[in-house]
């Protein structure tokens, strides 16, 4: 009996010494940009304090750092560090590197109110590669190597995204130049053969113009060339009778001056 009632005693020792430590993380406060319950920095956290304001400066994004024993293990660890971000109310472009040392577990996550290009999954895998290399390497793990290189990072993929966006307008602003330059180019095409149609029009009217001229001037060459032998008087006039008189006088000119 009393065998089991030390076995009971301990296991609520226990049970009362690991509930703490597996919990105690669930309901974490965060202060300070950088909070290190381990001391994993050490003598590198004004440097790495440097390199989070001339990252803020040079990005605009606000990077914030949690060290840590675990993360507790009823919880996504993802989904936990999205929750304590979430819960300081951060600021637009805000990124947290969460560290649990005795899990070997590191999240990178991102605040909801960030801009397309940092609050995309692409981004936030590059920089969490970027923070794990320095702790997958032989020798002492680099806590604020990787603070430093996922920084680093973030530089890089803004450099990333400002000369995506400036290409995109560039390409954009080329292609409505080549749109207005076909415009142009074709407006001058149906202006030209405009142009053309009418010049073509107005040079056939002359030389129409000009074939009928010609045409008339022919006539009335022929006209002026032909003799007039006064047939067409006489034709255009009516035959009369002649008068007697007339008749002896015709006869008198057929017989001559000595006739009778």
């Amino acid at each position: 009996m009393v065998k089991w009632l030390v076995c009971l005693v301990l296991a609520l020792m226990c049970a009362m010494w690991i509930t703490p430590a597996a919990h105690a993380e669930d309901s974490i406060t965060t202060t300070n940009d950088i909070t290190d319950t381990q001391n994993l920095l050490g003598s590198n956290v004004s440097a790495v304090s440097d390199a989070m304001k001339r990252t803020e400066q040079e990005t605009g994004v606000h990077v914030r750092l949690l060290y840590v024993d675990t993360f507790g293990v009823k919880k996504d660890a993802s989904a936990w560090a999205s929750s304590v971000l979430e819960s300081t109310s951060p600021q637009p472009n805000t990124v947290l590197l969460a560290v649990a040392s005795a899990d070997g577990n590191l999240v990178v996550c991102v605040s909801s109110n960030s801009d397309e290009w940092l609050n995309n999954q692409k981004t936030i895998d590059a920089l969490s590669d970027a923070a794990m290399q320095p702790l997958t390497k032989q020798g002492e793990q680099d806590w604020s190597g990787a603070a430093t290189a996922m920084m680093d990072e973030i530089v890089q993929q803004k450099k990333t995204s400002t000369n995506t966006g400036a290409m995109t307008i560039g390409i954009v602003v080329m292609l409505i130049v080549l749109a207005v330059l076909v415009v142009v180019i074709v407006v001058a095409i149906v202006m030209r053969r405009r142009r053309g149609a009418r010049k073509n029009a107005a040079r056939a009217a002359v030389e129409q113009d000009g074939k009928k001229a010609a045409v008339a001037g022919d006539a009335d060459e022929k006209a002026a060339a032909a003799p007039d032998t006064g047939e067409s008087a006489r034709d255009a006039e009516p035959e009369r009778p002649m008068t007697r008189r007339e008749l002896r006088e015709a006869r008198k000119r057929r017989r001559g001056p000595f006739s009778r």
